[in-house]
């Protein structure tokens, strides 16, 4: 499955339309994970070699679904795409470098990613965070009677984070449900 919403005039509205370059917004991605090319040798898969860099690889191979962790990056690229974040990539996808933390959460410059994956497929959120005003604090809610201190503050793109985790764990679930027989 690959989704990719394309506007009247016939524009991939994951691309910047005229008048939008530069915005930035939300992309998703949902890619089948049997649709990546088998390889004995990933490093050396002319696939492989057009789409991901040397370190997306490395990282990929040592991961126990490896096909799964691959479309899941790939599935990354293009929302970053349709979000607005990159536009135009010089090198296709291999120019969009996704980077881990020790956590391995992955990482972009000026984007909230989440990638999550089923036995067959790779879904990825980002949040282009550009598209938010600036770095806003936000309140977090105090339970009645709190004697918690009154700088309990979380950045925005936290919560926005941690909404697009919970999107990619629904949106999942929902694709497991059409799944099941």
């Amino acid at each position: 499955m690959h989704i990719t919403p394309v506007a009247p005039d016939g524009t991939l509205l994951g691309s910047p339309a005229p008048g939008l370059q530069g915005s930035k917004g939300l992309g998703l991605e949902i890619e089948n994970i049997a649709a990546l090319p088998d390889a004995g040798d990933y490093s050396q898969h002319e696939f492989y070699l057009a789409n991901f860099t040397a370190s997306e690889i490395a990282y990929c191979t040592k991961e126990p679904k490896t096909k799964a962790a691959f479309q899941g990056l790939l599935a990354a690229k293009r929302a970053i795409v349709k979000s607005g974040a990159v536009s135009n990539p010089p090198e296709g996808h291999r120019s969009i470098e996704i980077s881990f933390d020790g956590e391995g959460r992955p990482a972009h410059p000026g984007c909230l990613l989440s990638i999550s994956h089923t036995e067959t497929i790779a879904v990825a959120f980002v949040f282009g965070l550009a598209s938010l005003p600036g770095r806003r604090r936000l309140p977090l809610p105090q339970p009645e009677g709190s004697r918690s201190p009154p700088n309990t503050e979380i950045f925005a793109q936290t919560r926005i984070f941690a909404f697009l985790v919970l999107l990619s764990l629904l949106a999942l679930f929902a694709l497991g449900l059409l799944e099941s027989p």
